[in-house]
């Protein structure tokens, strides 16, 4: 599988696209250590939220290796059925959720071991494949960035689902996939963003972490490292 977009698209079929996000994240972190001074600190960190249906509807399944079985009965246990005549009813429901794993590459200054640039991939949750409560939630993580003043850089990376796009980059939404960065300068937020369909080389991302630091994120050659790491060719060929 030569073309990394077809890769990005056969991992997104699968459903596999929290495993390869993390890997993809590690493989950018290492790119971008040599890039930064020694004070500066790369982690990946994870989130794991718990879905549960958006009212009457059934979650999307994100990861269903973490699964909790359901039953769909909803029992009411009578008083008189109870150890204690004083005790109420007892309504007992079981409903299916999920955990959806997310992670995230923070850039950290030592010592006072401040965020200074965070990366998002974005994922279907965060679109609001699950629930909108789940796409709100990472809008307002999104936004706490952006009022501490920490650069950022979202990639999302998925064809299907709605944009989270600021208004500002609302014509990149035009594009199968789009990456897009912010910083914060003098009282002002510096916006910079791109778009690349199917048949269109991964961008090289110039991204500015602090004032006088700049780095580049190349997307051809930390996909190919990811895919060739586990081996996802393989994985999702079929």
């Amino acid at each position: 599988m030569e073309n990394l977009n077809e890769l990005l698209d056969r991992v997104e079929i699968a459903g596999l696209g929290a495993f390869f996000h993390k890997d993809w994240l590690l493989e950018m972190r290492t790119a971008l250590r040599p890039q930064l001074p020694a004070d500066y600190h790369l982690f990946v960190e994870s989130e794991s939220i718990l879905i549960s249906p958006d009212g009457g509807a059934l979650p999307a399944p994100i990861l269903p290796d973490l699964s909790v079985a359901r039953s769909e009965s909803l029992r009411i246990t009578p008083a008189s059925d109870v150890s204690s005549a004083a005790t109420p009813a007892v309504i007992e429901y079981v409903e299916e959720v999920e955990v959806d794993s997310k992670y995230s590459l923070l850039i950290r200054r030592a010592p006072e071991n401040r965020i200074v640039a965070a990366l998002e991939i974005v994922s279907p949750t965060n679109k609001g494949a699950s629930s909108r409560l789940d796409r709100e939630k990472y809008i307002l993580k999104r936004d706490g960035y952006f009022e501490a003043g920490v650069s950022f850089l979202e990639i999302d990376a998925l064809k299907n689902g709605p944009r989270v796009l600021p208004p500002a980059l609302a014509r990149l939404a035009a594009f199968e996939r789009n990456v897009w960065t912010a910083f914060h300068t003098h009282g002002q937020r510096r916006v910079r963003g791109c778009g690349w369909n199917h048949a269109d080389p991964q961008p090289v991302v110039p991204w500015t972490i602090e004032e006088s630091l700049a780095v580049t994120v190349d997307f051809a050659a930390t996909l190919k490292s990811a895919s060739e790491f586990n081996r996802w060719p393989q994985l999702v060929e079929h």
